[in-house]
């Protein structure tokens, strides 16, 4: 089991307006930092966030958002692409206005950003990760695995199938293993082609340093490693590569 190492979460919830849910005193990024930031989105709002959506994202992203089947799921994608562009032209100095692209295994690429950024949204969740390291994951999911996750995690890394046949948890368990596997796929930068047996997190209730086996040609020690606290009803974790000291969660919460 990787050695405990030592990452200062700092989590505090930020009040934000439903007509301009970004305008928040960003916090400074350093060496050896991170910054995930959150939004939770409330049915009542849906309207002005759309607005400000449209407002923050291009045609191309209006045009995919309508492609969803259900409105909330468009709408929380592209809110989810608001937020990545004015976390990336905030600490990155990118052109908030350029197209992003998405490489091969569908990470975003964010052309002319110094930092590394990765997106993640699910239910009334959406999730922005930013750090001075080039390869940064985010994931955020439900704390109860579906079954089309609990087929997935036959295909596991043998150790965690292993370790969740051992758990009386286990579907809570299978998405704390699942959220933290996608982080550090989405990290590497390969997402669904990088094979599940080929890396390996422990699937115990454990804050950090939780990843067993690195990603091929990584090291166990280039990472760093930590869940998230997102409430009971969601798991959530980042993986980086690189040495993270602290985590600023900026946890933004839309007046009534």
């Amino acid at each position: 089991m990787p050695a405990a190492i030592s990452v200062l979460l700092d989590p505090r919830d930020v009040q934000v307006r439903a007509d301009d849910p970004f305008r928040l005193d960003f916090p400074a990024l350093t060496d050896h930092h991170a910054i995930c930031i959150g939004l939770t989105m409330e049915p009542r709002h849906h309207d002005m966030l759309r607005a400000f959506a449209l407002r923050h994202t291009l045609a191309d992203e209006h045009a995919r958002a309508e492609r969803f089947a259900r409105p909330e799921d468009g709408l929380r994608n592209l809110i989810g692409r608001a937020l990545l562009r004015k976390v990336a032209s905030h600490y990155g100095g990118m052109d908030p206005a350029q197209i992003i692209r998405s490489n091969t295994w569908g990470k975003p690429e964010l052309e002319g950003c110094s930092t590394g950024c990765n997106i993640s949204h699910t239910g009334n969740q959406v999730w922005v990760a930013v750090s001075r390291h080039a390869h940064v994951g985010i994931d955020i999911e439900s704390a109860i695995a579906p079954q089309e996750i609990r087929d997935l995690a036959a295909g596991f890394h043998p150790d965690e199938v292993a370790a969740l046949r051992k758990m009386q948890d286990s579907r809570n368990a299978t998405m704390r293993c699942w959220s933290r596997k996608e982080a550090v796929s989405k990290a590497t930068g390969l997402g669904v082609s990088l094979p599940l047996r080929a890396y390996a997190v422990d699937c115990e209730v454990r804050p950090s340093s939780w990843l067993r086996v690195a990603p091929p040609k990584t090291s166990r020690n280039d990472w760093t490693t930590v869940d998230l606290p997102v409430g009971k009803d969601y798991v959530a974790a980042l993986a980086i590569e690189g040495p993270v000291s602290k985590v600023d969660i900026l946890k933004l919460k839309l007046m009534p």
